[in-house]
Formats: C-alpha cells, sequence, structure tokens
C-alpha cells in the first residue's frame, strides 16, 4: 500500500514536471516569435539587395544596392532633418528620370525667367524656400502621395501660390511602388559646386559641409 501511494507521487511528480517542461518551451518559443517580429520591423528599413562592387574612373568604390519602397521613402524623410539631398535619374549618365517619373518629375517649379513650370527630379530640402518646418512636413507628404492625402488641394495651391512649386496628383509612392531601384551613396562638400580640384582644395576645411547624395536609377 506504502508503495503504491509512493508510486503515484512519483508518477504525479512526472506528469507536473512534463507540463512545466511543455509551458517553459512553448513559452520561449513565442519569446522568439515576437523577438523576431520586433527585429523584422526594426530592419525593415534595411531590406535590401546587395549588387555587384562597382568603381569610379579613379578607382574608388561606390556604394550601390538594390532597394525599394521600404528604403526610399524612410531616406526621403530624413532628407531634410540628416542633410541629404535625393536624386532620381533614369541611368548613371542620364541628366533627369523623365522614363521613371514622367515628364512633370518629383514635382515642377516655375521658371523666374520664363515663367513656366519645369520638372524637377530631385528632392534637397535645405533649399526650402524659407518653408517653416511644418509646411516641410506638408511638401514631403504631398511629393510621396500626391492627392491620396485628405488636404492635397490646400496644400497643392498654397505651395504654387507662395513658391512656384507644383505638386502632382500622382505622388511618387505610386510611381515608384514594386519596383526595385539601384540605390548610389556619394558625399560632397557644400560650396565646392562648380569649383576646380584646386580651388576647391583651397576653401578651408571650416567652411565646408558635409552632404550626402543618393541616387536612385532603374536596373
Amino acid at each position: 500500500m506504502e508503495n503504491a501511494a509512493d508510486a503515484l507521487q512519483m508518477a504525479a511528480a512526472v506528469l507536473i514536471f512534463v507540463l512545466a517542461l511543455s509551458i517553459s518551451i512553448n513559452a520561449f518559443g513565442e519569446v522568439r516569435q515576437v523577438s523576431q517580429v520586433l527585429l523584422d520591423y526594426n530592419d525593415r528599413e534595411y531590406d535590401y539587395t546587395y549588387v555587384e562592387e562597382n568603381t569610379d574612373s579613379s578607382g574608388n568604390v561606390l556604394t550601390e544596392r538594390l532597394v525599394s519602397t521600404e528604403s526610399i521613402i524612410p531616406s526621403i524623410y530624413k532628407a531634410y532633418k540628416e542633410n541629404y539631398k535625393v536624386v532620381f535619374r533614369d541611368s548613371d549618365t542620364a541628366q533627369d528620370a523623365s522614363g521613371l517619373l514622367g515628364n512633370d518629375g518629383v514635382y515642377r517649379q516655375r521658371n523666374a525667367e520664363t515663367g513656366q513650370p519645369e520638372p524637377v527630379y530631385e528632392i534637397d530640402l535645405n533649399t526650402n524656400w524659407g518653408l517653416g518646418e511644418g509646411q516641410t512636413e506638408d511638401f514631403i507628404m504631398a511629393i510621396l502621395y500626391g492627392d491620396d492625402l485628405d488636404n492635397f488641394l490646400d496644400i497643392q495651391r498654397t505651395f504654387q501660390r507662395n513658391s512656384g512649386i507644383y505638386l502632382n496628383n500622382e505622388g511618387l509612392y505610386d510611381k515608384i511602388n514594386n519596383r526595385k531601384l539601384k540605390e548610389s551613396i556619394g558625399i560632397y562638400y557644400q560650396g565646392e559646386e562648380g569649383l576646380t580640384e584646386e580651388e576647391a582644395a583651397n576653401v578651408p576645411d571650416a567652411n565646408k559641409t558635409e552632404k550626402r547624395v543618393i541616387t536612385y536609377t532603374p536596373v
């Protein structure tokens, strides 16, 4: 009788151990899944495929990768605060991106001499025409999503009237969505544009402002 009681106690202990082990394994599995979801969420901006290493005429390695809207849109959001310049081109040697974005560009801007709106294929918000922070955010949202924004017409009229900027009804997101683009990253110093190498070398370091240029071209 006493042995039977001991056996029942041992069996109960084994069942409790197995139950506790099962709960622990299940809990660890759920933690791992949650951790993976958080990692995927944090890393989604960097979901890309590397392309072959490339060099320029001087042998300098160019930083390139294949990206989609998940990487392009955050880069545009960061363009203003982190002093980026975002450029779209049909190829490495092209002067515009009319094939990729159409003849209306990212947006159009009134030419001071002709008075006609001309397409612009780059985003450089440090030449933001004296816009306040709220207006800059409106500008970014409008060029990205166009008339999908509820207040797009108001934003469109305001920019056209005050800054000579013509915002497109079709946003940049719709134009490049579901496409892979080659992203090339370079750096230059503001104030050296148009200077010869000798002239640029004589510019004091204190007067140089580093600026990152991100160029997107179709593949």
